[in-house]
Formats: structure tokens, C-alpha cells, sequence
């Protein structure tokens, strides 16, 4: 064992990391019934239920994904703020 050997196992460690991070499939729900993603431009809108910006931001996409629906794959992901002005 010299002393090369722990750089070389971090750096083993640190490549098996990496190479697991990307998630098999994609979390949160889709919008819409284009099942095709191949093709399309994938939108990801994380939005926060309780938001009032988040509830304001839906409508104008909404719109914008049922006029380009053949086109666009849209992928919403929820999830909370942490409520810091109560």
C-alpha cells in the first residue's frame, strides 16, 4: 500500500458517485397526455401548492403547454417552501 492509495480510492469513490446521481426516471408527474418525449422540449415547472406566485405562474403556462402540446413535455414536480413569514 503506498501512498497513492488513498487518492485512489477517492478518486474511485468520487467517479461511483457521479455515475449515480442521475435519477432513472424522472420524478414528479406529467401534464397532458404526449407520451412521446423523444421529439419534444421537456418543461419542468417545480411549483409549490401554497405559493401565490406559483398559483399565478400555472394559467399562462397551462395556455402555453395546450397550444404547443404536440411539441412540449411537460413535467411538473411539487413540492413546499419552508413557510418563513408566519
Amino acid at each position: 500500500m503506498g501512498k497513492h492509495f488513498p487518492i485512489l480510492v477517492l478518486l474511485f469513490q468520487g467517479l461511483y458517485m457521479a455515475r449515480s446521481l442521475i435519477p432513472a426516471k424522472y420524478d414528479g408527474f406529467s401534464y397532458g397526455d404526449n407520451s412521446d418525449i423523444s421529439n419534444a422540449i421537456i418543461v419542468e415547472a417545480f411549483f409549490d401548492p401554497l405559493c401565490p406566485d406559483s398559483r399565478d405562474a400555472w394559467p399562462p403556462l397551462k395556455r402555453l403547454f395546450l397550444e404547443y402540446y404536440r411539441h412540449l413535455y411537460l413535467l411538473v414536480h411539487p413540492f413546499s417552501l419552508p413557510v418563513s413569514f408566519l
